[in-house]
């Protein structure tokens, strides 16, 4: 009995031990600038997911510790390294995260600054934000052309957005709006709906064991806890999550009226995609399958009644002959006899117009065009309401009104936008567009006759808590609906009726016959499909390139705002003219602040450049080809702008005169004034370098003069000497020693000459050669080669050039000088320059060798920079080689090359620098 109670009591404690998890503290890293869901306040982390985590610790009597990641990978790094057990929320993106099973969804969403008024396209290219890697893969398959910026937290991605650095930044909806909200930025941008999707938020962890403790642990919780917690970060019902988990609670008038009520519901026949009957005569499309959600929430009794005239349905509506209306919208005049629930879904209301008409903006532009819309549509009472001026062409149904476009009886037809698209592309016809949208939206909503109040509270409370992602299911199935051509059924029987002629009457014909007849039919059959394939190819390759154009389009207005280009056009007899946002904006104007004409044009003409402008217009006239011309405007009275205008007449009449002009403006001041500090620049360096050769030539007058000097103080000091002693000097010593005066004196001056004629050159093409040039630059340095202890060779070939012979010298001076320079700064006993210069293919080729062991590799590429020197201060400007450079290229059509090499003189092995000279023969 004891040894039963005792392993009995072993059993309970192993029961007990098994029953407690193994681990009870858990460490969790959040990112403290994701708003609402983590972050910091009062030093301690703050948010909807901590409150969570809190609620599962408190329900499992599990101790938390948080950890700030301080940005976003960081936080996920930490689970990934082991330093913590849980990554706070997000959505398994990379193959070694366990995610738990998902506990919330939070909606991303693309945002811009309010100010960017252009349409986005997944298509074109873009510079996108995102904070961390979560999206990356997402934003890659959908912008496929965009570039991606992975920001560490949201400071720096909301400073680049708002300053326009990026072009769209795509994260977390609420928790952008949140962080914009307290950061003051939140009137600065605005998101748009081109790219938003659910995204899960689950625990991450490194190891399954983990997920399993959490997935367990969250079972603890309900619904209505984690709805409470919710609440109190979430202010608006719509972007709740577990609002979607909670039923209707209708009153119980609601429920007997539902109960005891048959609900009479009108149908458009035809209204794709949103309302229209089936083959099999139930109602089908867009609002009829969210009327079923509602129906089958409600559990309503319905009787459905088709109609063909929308104004007969909102009749039946008036005389309470129907019930309800489930897909249109709410006026002003029809809340007289009906009720409206809340919006289930929300459209834009577009413009459809030739293929070859421009985008629209706005309705403003096309406000003095006639245009047709569907009477009494939805469409045609709000621009009623809204633009009760315009010219409107009323049509009994969608076909009519965009067949009036086609035929060219309205310039455009107005109606909600998955509505035309669905039509356009259902009636096949190809030469209609979507060329904008209005400024209004087309709410979609249920309509009640006025004396239901009870159906209409119930119907607005089961809206309220439809599952947004079925409604988005719904339209998106309806957006991808493809449209089968109508058959010529007419044409079927015309052709199998040929065909049955044909058979009889080879009946009677010989079997040689049947057999060719035969092998002809399947020969066109042939050909038949060949030209259907073909014709589908061709149709595929016309879609192709109508993508093409639009995104050159696209691409051409973008790179106009980000060159600053302003465009224009000008309608010769209609004396009108239209200018670009850009063109506006280069004139001092916000766009469409004036209405432009040539005399305001003409009065921000500089004075002295008004005749460059009206000639420019009066040659277009009367020209055919494209004209460029420069002019300057004043704005303000003080400052000046240099623009381009290129221009040319694109389209004339039958008589050939000229109706249309387009063109350009380009702002040119910036490029001005490059160049005239430019012409200050080169005007600079040039007098620098003479400067430097004079005092190098200076340099060189002494070499020149010391010896020739020296001879002539001997002499006369001898003289001198004489006379003191002896007191006269025999006459053929006198005569010697003045012949020697005289001698060197006639050497200064020529040297003198030399000289001259070397800092006055002539700057006149002669035809010389190379080798006289050389010797001539050489004589010049005689002196200061001698006093360096310098050996030169010269291999050079019979040339004869034509070109700058003074340029020239002047940079073999200058190469020739650094080489010396280079020689006597190292202490190199075998000193030696190697001249060379060949022929080759028309070119001249002059090598320029050294054994100064060459220029370090590091400054190789600054060589020719201006100012660029190796040398003390006192001994170089650093402007010498910049200028050879700039004369080799610019005077005399050639180039200069810089390389370290080694080469062989008189069987010895030398290494330094190689300066080769490249430049046509007549340069």
């Amino acid at each position: 009995m004891l040894r039963f109670k005792t392993v009995f009591a072993l059993f309970l404690f192993s029961c007990f031990l098994y029953a407690q998890p193994f681990k009870k503290s858990f460490t969790i890293s959040y990112d403290p600038n994701y708003a609402p869901f983590s972050y910091i306040k009062n030093n301690k982390p703050q948010g909807l997911l901590i409150d969570y985590w809190k609620l599962w610790a408190e329900k499992n009597n599990y101790k938390l510790k948080f950890v700030n990641g301080k940005l976003w990978q960081n936080s996920i790094d930490l689970v990934k390294n082991q330093k913590v057990d849980f990554f706070l929320g997000t959505e398994v993106y990379e193959s070694w995260m366990k995610g738990s099973k998902p506990f919330y969804q939070s909606k991303t969403a693309l945002f811009i600054h309010k100010e960017t008024s252009k349409n986005f396209a997944k298509d074109a290219s873009y510079v996108i934000g995102i904070i961390g890697k979560d999206y990356k893969e997402a934003i890659k398959s959908n912008f496929p052309n965009s570039m991606i910026v992975v920001y560490k937290d949201y400071d720096k991605a909301i400073e680049d957005l708002v300053s326009k650095k990026i072009d769209l930044l795509y994260d977390d909806k609420i928790a952008i709006e949140f962080y914009t909200l307290q950061k003051g930025h939140f009137h600065e941008i605005k998101h748009i709906d081109l790219l938003s999707e659910l995204s899960d938020i689950q625990a991450i962890a490194l190891r399954e064991e983990l997920i399993d403790i959490f997935n367990k642990g969250f079972q603890k919780i309900s619904t209505e806890e984690l709805s409470d917690i919710e609440s109190k970060w979430i202010i608006n019902e719509k972007f709740k999550f577990y609002n979607q988990f909670k039923s209707v609670n209708l009153t119980k008038e609601e429920l007997n009226f539902i109960k005891n009520t048959k609900i009479n519901v009108s149908v458009s026949r035809a209204w794709k995609p949103f309302s229209f009957e089936s083959k099999s005569h139930t109602p089908t499309g867009i609002s009829s399958e969210v009327w079923e959600l509602l129906e089958e929430d409600l559990n309503l009794n319905t009787k459905y009644t088709f109609f063909n005239d929308f104004t007969k349905q909102l009749e039946s509506i008036k005389q309470k002959q129907q019930d309800v209306i489930f897909s249109t919208g709410k006026t002003k005049d029809r809340e007289n006899y009906a009720i409206f629930t809340k919006p289930y879904i929300s459209f834009p209301i577009s413009i459809v117009t030739l293929k070859d008409e421009n985008f629209i903006e706005n309705i403003e532009q096309i406000k003095d065009k006639k245009i047709a819309v569907g009477e009494n549509f939805t469409a045609h009472k709000l621009l009623k309401e809204n633009y009760p001026d315009l010219n409107l062409l009323l049509v009994k149904s969608i076909k009519e009104g965009l067949e009036a476009v086609e035929c060219k009886d309205a310039f455009a037809y107005i109606d909600i936008k998955p509505n035309l698209a669905y039509n356009i592309g259902k009636l096949g016809l190809e030469t209609l567009k979507i060329s904008g949208n209005t400024d209004l939206n087309f709410a979609l909503r249920i309509m009640i006759r006025k004396d239901y109040p009870l159906l209409h509270s119930a119907l607005d409370k089961t809206i309220e808590s439809l599952d947004k992602q079925k409604i988005e299911n719904i339209i998106n199935k309806w957006e991808n609906v493809q449209f089968e051509d109508n058959f010529n059924y007419n044409r079927l029987w015309i052709a199998l009726s040929v065909i049955f002629t044909i058979v009889i009457i080879l009946i009677f014909k010989n079997q040689s016959n049947i057999k060719q007849n035969k092998l002809l039919k399947e020969k066109v059959e042939e050909r038949t499909k060949e030209l259907k394939q073909l014709n589908e190819s061709l149709e595929i390759k016309v879609e192709d390139k109508t993508k093409e154009l639009k995104r050159a389009n696209y691409l051409l207005d973008e790179a106009q705002k980000i060159a600053h280009l302003g465009s224009f056009q000008y309608e010769i007899k209609k004396d009108e003219l239209y200018w670009s946002n850009e063109h506006f904006k280069m004139f001092g104007f916000y766009p469409n602040q004036i209405k432009p004409t040539v005399d305001i044009l003409l009065s921000y003409v500089h004075e002295d450049d008004k005749k460059i402008v009206k000639s420019h217009l009066n040659k277009l006239v009367s020209s055919k080809n494209k004209l460029v011309n420069e002019f300057r405007i004043v704005i303000n009275k003080k400052t000046i702008k240099y623009l381009q205008i290129t221009s040319k007449i694109t389209k004339f009449d039958e008589k050939n005169n000229p109706l249309l002009i387009i063109g350009t403006i380009l702002d040119i001041s910036k490029i001005k004034k490059l160049e005239q500090e430019k012409r200050e620049k080169d005007t600079i360096l040039a007098q620098q370098s003479k400067m430097a050769a004079m005092g190098e030539m200076l340099e060189n007058i002494a070499h020149q003069w010391r010896q020739p000097l020296s001879i002539i103080s001997t002499v006369s000091t001898g003289m001198q000497l004489n006379l003191e002693i002896d007191n006269e000097i025999p006459k053929q010593h006198l005569l010697d020693n003045v012949r020697a005066i005289n001698e060197h004196t006639q050497y200064l001056s020529k040297t003198i000459d030399d000289f001259r004629n070397f800092f006055n050159p002539n700057k006149e093409n002669t035809t010389f050669d190379v080798a006289s040039c050389i010797d001539k630059s050489l004589y010049l340095i005689t002196s200061k080669i001698k006093s360096s202890n310098i050996n030169l060779t010269k291999k050079i070939s019979d040339i004869k050039i034509t070109t700058l012979e003074s340029e020239l010298t002047q940079v073999l001076l200058n190469i020739f000088n650094n080489a010396i320079d280079a020689l006597n700064q190292q202490d190199i006993k075998d000193k030696q320059i190697y001249i060379l210069a060949t022929k080759e293919n028309n070119n001249i080729i002059i090598s320029i060798k050294d054994s100064a062991g060459g220029v370090p590799k590091k400054i190789q590429t600054r060589i020719f920079e201006p100012y660029f020197t190796t040398k003390h201060k006192s001994q170089g400007t650093g402007i010498g080689l910049y200028m050879s450079s700039q004369i080799i290229t610019k005077h005399l059509n050639g180039n200069i090359k810089l390389s370290n090499e080694q080469f062989i003189l008189n069987n010895k092995s030398y290494f330094g620098a190689n300066f080769k000279i490249i430049f046509p023969q007549n340069s």
